[in-house]
């Protein structure tokens, strides 16, 4: 980074960049007045950010541009949503907020079906689909996908956190399944961690380096 040869807007970027950095490395000492600034300017920018993909891609090609364009079909389906965005608005105000539950209720069942339908065909039946053919890849990765799905199934299915009565009645061979599905769940959860604190460790060298070539440049111009 030379600083020296750097345009305005490109040094004011940078210096942005870097007192944003620190601010956000405050924490280390604690909450502090400049990590709630920066939180609350990439609070704000995300919400303004998002608005204007709102406005841009959905308000204005599916509801302003119908609405002017004349077309009676389009018109009708403009209407159709412009009449829940309305209703969706009345939720602001505590008199009229009932006029937006049939909104809100849309809302819910489209995200519960499109929820719902994602789990189904995105993971259910593949992995259904997975478990069947799963010796096709070998003997050995075979057992261990098909133990691992049986098993995480089984503890799922006979888990309780007193029910001794329970855990006797169970033979010992759906005991063992049971804890073996344990022990895939928190294998799991252990590599989604470890994957998660992979990548933060890696945005943070970025950053440190990030903060050594802008300090370097600042001291050592080229």
């Amino acid at each position: 980074m030379n600083i020296a040869t750097m345009s305005l807007a490109d040094l004011g970027g940078a210096l942005l960049g870097f007192s944003l950095t620190i601010f956000v490395l405050s924490y280390v000492i604690g909450d502090n007045f400049l990590f709630r600034l920066a939180t609350h300017i990439f609070v704000g920018t995300a919400a303004g950010y998002a608005t204007i993909v709102t406005l841009y891609n959905i308000v204005i090609p599916h509801l302003v541009f119908p609405l002017l364009d004349g077309n009676q079909g389009a018109l009708i389906l403009a209407v159709s949503y412009l009449i829940p965005s309305v209703l969706l608005l009345m939720k602001l105000s505590s008199r009229l907020s009932k006029l937006g539950n049939p909104a809100v209720a849309i809302l819910v069942g489209v995200g519960a079906a499109a929820a719902i339908g994602g789990a189904t065909f995105g993971t259910i039946f593949p992995q259904t689909t997975a478990s069947i053919h799963v010796f096709e890849n070998g003997l050995i990765n075979g057992l261990i996908i098909l133990i691992g799905t049986l098993s995480t199934l089984l503890f799922f299915q006979f888990y309780t956190r007193s029910d001794e009565a329970q855990t006797e009645s169970v033979g010992a061979f759906t005991r063992i399944l049971r804890w073996s599905g344990k022990a895939f769940i928190a294998i799991t959860f252990g590599a989604l961690f470890a994957g998660v604190y992979i990548a933060a460790i890696t945005a943070l060298i970025e950053r440190f380096m990030y903060l050594w070539i802008f300090i370097k440049g600042l001291i050592f111009p080229v």
